[in-house]
């Protein structure tokens, strides 16, 4: 699974919890600075896990602050 696969998915995701459109998301701005709650990265973070397969530690969203981060955390890890 590539890092842009990776990134489609996670904009689409914080799209639909933010209600911004994903060409509207920065992927350089931390998700506090888009608006997305600790309750909301939860969810998420669950559903990435079930479109990507992945087992993802719900802190993820906090250690990798940006789409940017998480989407090449999380592709390291698909490759792993």
């Amino acid at each position: 699974m590539t890092k842009e696969t990776i990134r489609t998915v996670l904009l689409q995701e914080i799209s639909a919890e933010i209600a911004i459109p994903p060409a509207d998301i920065d992927d350089q701005a931390s998700f506090m600075r888009l608006g997305v709650s600790s309750v909301q990265a939860l969810k998420i973070i669950s559903r990435l896990r079930k479109q990507l397969d992945l087992d993802i530690n719900p802190v993820a969203l906090f250690e990798f602050k940006t789409v940017d981060d998480i989407s090449e955390y999380l592709a390291e890890e698909a490759a792993a």
